[in-house]
């Protein structure tokens, strides 16, 4: 399974390019979609696999995903959060081509229809088109913070799905240690905002 070292790449991206990301992040959403258009043409070759088999959209949603439960203090984390929306767009859209094979292989009968996988596809659509700034800015704040808490129901359902129809008992292995880090951080991270609130009020 390539994500761990395509999460990496991402994080290092992010870590020293950020500003750019930033700066050219409308020219970064025009061109994925061509990426997207090349992958799709190119299916059955080799070199677009990892994108195929949606590791590589995976990893941006895994950057996003982890950032979230990151301390907020550390410049990493900064860093990681100023890239989110740019991260969420392109790794959609990288992602599609993912239940797109799908697609094609279970109307071919290759394969069964991934429920848990359509499932968190269906709820990320709303989520990725919220994560434009021109949408953002026409919704109120509440609407949107309430709308993005839908993503924890799509992180619990890709794990659900990467588990399930893991190609070997390696991936299920990746995949879980991806996702446990993630849920004790942001466990840990919920408690100390709770115990200073507690403290705050006390």
């Amino acid at each position: 399974m390539l994500s761990p070292i395509i999460i990496g790449l991402l994080m290092v991206l992010a870590y020293y390019f950020a500003p750019q990301i930033l700066k050219y992040r409308k020219q970064l959403y025009m061109g994925v979609w061509f990426v997207l258009a090349a992958i799709i043409a190119l299916r059955g070759k080799p070199f677009v696999t990892p994108f195929v088999k949606g590791f590589v959209g995976f990893a941006f949603f895994y950057v996003v995903m982890i950032t979230g439960a990151l301390n907020p203090s550390w410049k990493l984390t900064k860093k990681l959060r100023s890239v989110r929306a740019p991260y969420s767009i392109l790794g959609f859209v990288l992602l599609m081509s993912h239940p797109l094979n799908y697609v094609a292989e279970v109307l071919s009968k290759q394969r069964d229809i991934p429920y848990f996988g359509v499932a968190a596809f269906l709820i990320m659509v709303p989520l990725f088109i919220t994560s434009y700034m021109a949408i953002r800015k026409k919704m109120k704040a509440q609407t949107w913070v309430k709308l993005q808490r839908w993503a924890y129901p799509v992180y619990a359902l890709m794990l659900i799905h990467l588990l399930v129809n893991a190609s070997s008992p390696q991936n299920r292995i990746v995949a879980i240690l991806l996702f446990v880090p993630y849920v004790g951080l942001k466990v840990h991270k919920e408690f100390i905002a709770k115990c200073k609130i507690d403290t705050a009020l006390a």
